[in-house]
């Protein structure tokens, strides 16, 4: 029997590539995700521009980033307070109208897109 010559130099290096792929993976995820979140809010705030009432027009939305574990998520919302309060008249209206912005809408269109990334990052080695 022939005797393997095997650099444990190498081995060491392969052994902790192993060791860093799920953090590797955990961060491409992390920035599919907050790449997809982004493109939501600038959707969003396109959206709001368009409007010819001054102050929803200038209602500001914005993201957290949330990670527990291998959960990853982003919560866009407009945030209490200012123009802010504006939100819920620009995308769900009243009783006596409103409602014409778009909120969750801008989300569905980017699913897909964000749920592919996410997917090709989760199965890199």
């Amino acid at each position: 029997m022939g005797v393997v010559d095997v650099d444990v130099s190498q081995v060491k290096a392969f052994a902790a590539k192993l060791k860093s792929v799920p953090i590797r993976k955990q961060r491409l995820v992390t920035a599919a995700v907050k790449h997809g979140a982004q493109n939501i809010k600038t959707a969003i705030l396109a959206d709001v521009r368009t409007s010819s009432n001054r102050g929803i027009s200038r209602i500001p939305v914005s993201y957290e980033m949330k990670e527990s574990g291998t959960l990853v998520e982003a919560d866009i919302a407009p945030p209490k307070g200012g123009a802010g309060n504006l939100a819920n008249i620009a995308f769900f209206g009243t009783s006596r109208g409103g409602g014409t912005h778009r909120f969750y809408e801008h989300g569905e269109e980017e699913f897909e897109t964000t749920a592919k990334y996410v997917r090709e990052a989760a199965s890199t080695l």
